[in-house]
């Protein structure tokens, strides 16, 4: 028997009440007609689970070997001896729409909660969990409640296609060597981009002929999924919704950054890993480049994300890998029952600890966070835990991935161009509208 296990890669209140109303349910309730096994039907008996072999074939459009088969395949094959993994690579003729134009939809599908799910919606593959989380007895209520909002917000009242099995959190990472030269203090867990923008301006100096900077960020991360709950575009009418006093406040204290003199747009990463001029850099774990930065000679340590006073000790919206069942497989049962462990507590745990942050309200795990990773030994790890994800509002839309650009560069224009934020903000208004026209006109 073969299977295709598939791997790739941003609703209002009355969808979120529907959703906790089912998820309640799920979790608690035994009613009349309930599937054997559901959730607080104790008195049924469990369904059986087959152990006949199986052969789960892995579509990986994203993950490198080696996580993938820490991820994935070892701790499927731990929990299910009778499952044999294959891994099919991504790539030319084996894409999603390939494999659903040869009739081989995969059995779970993996993707991120921005350019995938919609996506997955207007090609109409994934098929409700809900019977299948009733059927196993498998607890909703073990999310982060805020994940679970974020990821129903996407799909129709009452119903869950998609479990994330991991979160990205953003950080401040900082170069203690910087802040000693110039004998300021560290940055520190619960600091306001005020405050950030105070350290940014007393480090950001010429020195021995080296300019270093202050402060640089990871636009595709803090904007689209920006602390402030913002969105890109109105889920409802399919309009830009940019030209508002969150994206507002979000352009004025961000670009107080790049009018510092000598903190130039776009130091980024190589900046603070390979020459080691840039003193904070804010965006998400960089743990596969750190150990070679650390034994290149850099000190650095991490800090939680600063916040905005109207939203503390808040980092940013959902940005997540989730994992779905097809809606046409054969094998739903195998399927649900290879994502549940990934997104138990023991399947967790382990990526926890190796620096993957949990979907999971347990602050048993959350603890854990790291514990395996060399390069964060003797650093605050307690960073990637100190803060709790800013609310998703709404739907990802398709039209997402088309209006980030705009933002992107109206931002920069804004930050570095000397453009007035009102001006800025109005004009990304009207190219994302050009460009939703447009891209509905193809």
């Amino acid at each position: 028997m073969k299977t295709i296990l598939g791997l790739g890669s941003k609703s209002g209140r009355l969808a979120l009440a529907a959703f906790m109303a089912a998820a309640l349910a799920a979790g608690c309730a035994k009613k009349e007609g309930d599937p054997a096994g559901a959730v607080g039907a104790n008195d049924r008996k469990p369904p059986e689970i087959s152990t006949e072999p199986v052969t789960l074939t892995v579509f990986n459009s994203s993950m490198g070997d080696p996580l993938f088969q820490n991820a994935i395949v070892i701790p499927l094959r731990n929990k299910y001896p009778h499952i044999t993994i294959e891994m099919i690579k991504k790539g030319k003729g084996s894409m999603m729409e390939d494999l659903i134009a040869a009739g081989s939809v995969p059995d779970i599908i993996f993707g991120d909660n921005s350019g995938d799910i919609p996506v997955y919606r207007e090609l109409d593959v994934l098929s409700d969990l809900m019977p299948y989380i009733k059927k196993y007895g498998f607890e909703l209520n073990k999310f982060d409640p805020v994940v679970l909002s974020s990821v129903q917000a996407n799909f129709p009242s009452g119903q869950i296609w998609m479990l994330p099995s991991s979160v990205n959190i953003a950080t401040l990472h900082y170069n203690r060597d910087i802040f000693d030269k110039f004998g300021v203090p560290y940055p520190k867990d619960g600091m306001t981009w005020d405050e950030t923008v105070d350290l940014a301006r007393r480090v950001t100096r010429m020195d021995g002929g080296v300019q270093y900077a202050g402060f640089d960020f990871a636009n595709n991360v803090l904007l689209p999924y920006n602390q402030l709950s913002a969105p890109m575009v109105n889920a409802q009418t399919m309009k830009a919704a940019v030209n508002t006093d969150q994206w507002k406040k979000i352009f004025d204290t961000m670009k107080r950054f790049y009018e510092i003199p000598g903190n130039d747009w776009g130091k980024g990463g190589d900046a603070f890993l390979k020459s080691k001029t840039l003193a904070m850099y804010a965006g998400t774990s960089m743990f596969g480049s750190l150990p070679d930065a650390t034994k290149n000679g850099l000190n650095w340590d991490v800090v939680a994300l600063p916040s905005f006073p109207d939203a503390p000790k808040t980092t940013i919206q959902l940005f997540a890998p989730l994992l779905g069942v097809s809606k046409t497989s054969k094998h739903q049962d195998q399927a649900f029952l290879a994502v549940a462990h990934l997104l138990s507590e023991e399947g967790q745990r382990d990526n926890v600890r190796q620096g993957r942050p949990s979907a999971l309200n347990n602050a048993d795990i959350k603890q854990q966070f790291g514990k395996d990773v060399e390069v964060l030994q003797g650093r605050n790890a307690g960073a990637f835990t100190y803060s709790k994800l800013a609310a998703t509002p709404q739907a990802v839309t398709k039209y997402d991935s088309a209006a980030f650009p705009i933002i992107r560069d109206k931002f920069r224009e804004a930050a570095v161009g000397g453009k007035d934020v009102n001006t800025a903000l109005k004009e990304a208004e009207e190219a994302i509208n050009k460009e939703i026209e447009k891209r509905k006109n193809q």
